[in-house]
């Protein structure tokens, strides 16, 4: 079965902390794993490859960068593929881009397999349910507004808020009150690990925090580093 990763973002910083990229590649079980990067939410892909091939400059993997001429081979990249990371961007054109090319049934395709799906805001979205998204978010006054829930392709039958440690996204407490998900608000360098019906999170910084959202009792609590947690049924849709 597939495992996913689900990153709140990545600190705009210049020395890119890998942690949480270097644990998926020994979760795969390959001496040299193979990468399949996919920068399409951003608006600029090619800067989108640069950032994440700085990212793995120190790892010990074979990343494959893609370009747009990739999008017709998407299917053969992800079969040879052990991991998926789909980068951050808009998340409102990377869904709608998934189902505009049919990719969405390519990752179907694979769910039974030992890949790992990553992704990092709005590809983290991309595997959700509804999910707080920023495309029309505007700031005014040191404060940010107008953010909106975007329905994912809905693989996973939960709820996310990418970069929660934003204190405008508190919003998000009570918004995911009014769909019948549980969720996790996951701050920047920090991911949930979700794996059948386990899951737990890694974190690039001790001071960063993910927050669960069980739908039954309305409370987002901290979770812990170190500790896996149990769902049950797991989170596929």
């Amino acid at each position: 079965m597939v495992t996913f990763c689900l990153i709140g973002g990545k600190i705009n910083k210049e020395e890119l902390s890998n942690r949480i990229e270097n644990h998926l590649l020994e979760l795969s079980n390959k001496s040299k794993p193979k990468v399949l990067y996919f920068p399409f939410a951003a608006k600029n892909y090619k800067k989108s490859n640069d950032r994440f091939m700085k990212l793995m400059n120190n790892l010990n993997a074979d990343i494959y960068y893609m370009d747009l001429d990739s999008l017709n081979h998407f299917d053969k990249l992800l079969n040879e593929a052990d991991i998926l990371n789909i980068g951050g961007g808009v998340s409102d054109d990377l869904i709608s881009l998934f189902k505009e090319k049919e990719l969405d049934k390519i990752l179907y395709k694979y769910l039974n397999t030992n890949k790992i799906y990553a992704g990092s805001s709005a590809g983290a979205m991309l595997y959700c349910k509804a999910c707080m998204g920023d495309k029309d978010m505007y700031t005014d006054n040191f404060h940010n507004y107008n953010y909106k829930m975007v329905m994912g392709l809905g693989i996973l039958n939960l709820s996310i808020c990418p970069h929660y440690q934003n204190e405008d996204l508190i919003i998000y407490n009570d918004e995911i009150k009014k769909y019948d998900y549980d969720a996790f608000g996951i701050e920047e360098d920090s991911a949930v690990i979700i794996k059948d019906n386990h899951f737990y999170i890694i974190k690039e910084e001790k001071k960063m925090s993910v927050y669960y959202f069980n739908k039954n009792d309305y409370i987002m609590n901290d979770l812990k580093e170190g500790i896996i947690y149990e769902k049950d049924g797991g989170f596929r849709s």
